[in-house]
């Protein structure tokens, strides 16, 4: 009987189909926290990365969705670049050890590596020494620290930035991607107390500024995040998107020009049930913390007509940086509301991403 290149079963649960083709079933192994990676297959989507948790969301799903740009294709297609080179290495470890078989085969030799030629006082003996095996190294993959579990199905899954859509329904959950972010500051403002009596007045009061800017960032974040979105729909290219978007500068971080590009960029009115003059005197106090060591300056003061005094630290309590956080999920829920009322029917792709 001739020998194949791959021996049926194993570990890889190797399948002989005929024709010389082989099916093998190949596990990928996870990271520490039990999270495989993904990535998405089209072309220019970006960051395109992510992690989904296996056993949680939908099972046995025939498609599956990029979180940036929507992408739909079948969940193999969503393997990385490191994971295509792992399955590689593994099924050219295998080969190695089906063509040392064959060798063996074509030499005769038995199990013991070496065969005898002749006999009595007259004989050779060859010896066989197959090479070592190619190492196999199990898939780099990158660090992703944004952990959110879809509503709609229940997957857990880690994204860079604010994604979209759930990898596994499709769904629009950019909402309760930013809700994560949010709660993440309001954690560390809930730890103040605690820092407070460990560390000292000034690491809590400069944790305070820590936050406040966190949630301006983020408010940032989310409103260039559906601008994105909303300039992509229009047809416009990934180029000319992002062209607009550096326009934009840093407009997003003031209130004021906040307002005047919701209808310019985002294409809607100024959404009510926002308290849109608190959101504003809080983003002031941005500029003094980071520009001036939290030390209040003429700027500030013109600005803000805030009653703090010239030369004095601006005032911020843990309280107010909450409502600021309850704030921003509302002004960027209204905006989303307002924008994205619904989700596209599935199978819709848009284009651009976050």
């Amino acid at each position: 009987m001739t020998r194949k290149l791959f021996r049926p079963g194993g570990p890889l649960g190797i399948q002989d189909l005929g024709n010389h083709q082989y099916r093998m079933n190949i596990s990928l192994p996870p990271d520490q926290d039990g999270r495989i990676a993904r990535e998405c297959p089209r072309s220019g989507c970006s960051p395109a990365y992510f992690k989904v948790r296996p056993g949680t969301g939908l099972a046995g799903m025939a498609v599956a969705y990029c979180p940036y740009c929507r992408h739909d294709s079948a969940p193999n297609d969503f393997a990385t670049r490191e994971q295509v080179r792992y399955a590689k290495d593994l099924a050219v470890r295998e080969a190695h050890k089906g063509l040392d078989g064959i060798v063996k085969d074509a030499l005769g030799i038995g199990r013991s590596g070496k065969r005898t030629f002749g006999g009595g006082m007259l004989s050779m003996t060859m010896t066989y020494k197959p090479g070592a095996l190619p190492s196999v190294r199990r898939p780099y993959e990158d660090e992703v620290r944004r952990d959110v579990v879809c509503p709609h199905c229940a997957l857990d899954h880690t994204v860079f930035g604010l994604a979209t859509w759930c990898s596994d329904c499709g769904e629009d959950i950019f909402l309760t991607h930013v809700q994560a972010e949010l709660a993440v500051t309001r954690s560390m403002v809930g730890d103040m107390e605690r820092r407070r009596e460990t560390l000292g007045p000034r690491v809590a009061a400069k944790d305070l500024e820590n936050c406040l800017e966190d949630a301006v960032s983020l408010f940032e974040a989310a409103m260039k995040a559906l601008s994105r979105r909303r300039l992509a729909s229009t047809g416009a290219s990934e180029e000319e998107v992002e062209a607009r978007l550096r326009k934009l500068g840093n407009g997003y971080q003031n209130i004021a020009r906040t307002k005047e590009l919701l209808p310019d960029v985002l294409g809607i009115d100024l959404p009510p049930g926002v308290e849109w003059d608190r959101l504003g005197e809080a983003f002031e106090k941005r500029h003094p913390i980071t520009h001036n060591l939290g030390v209040v300056d003429r700027k500030y003061l013109e600005r803000s007509q805030s009653h703090d005094r010239h030369g004095r630290e601006v005032r911020i309590t843990a309280s107010e940086v909450q409502t600021l956080l309850d704030d921003v999920m509302a002004a960027v829920s209204a905006s989303h509301a307002a924008r994205f009322g619904s989700t596209p029917p599935s199978g819709a792709v848009e284009d651009g991403h976050g």
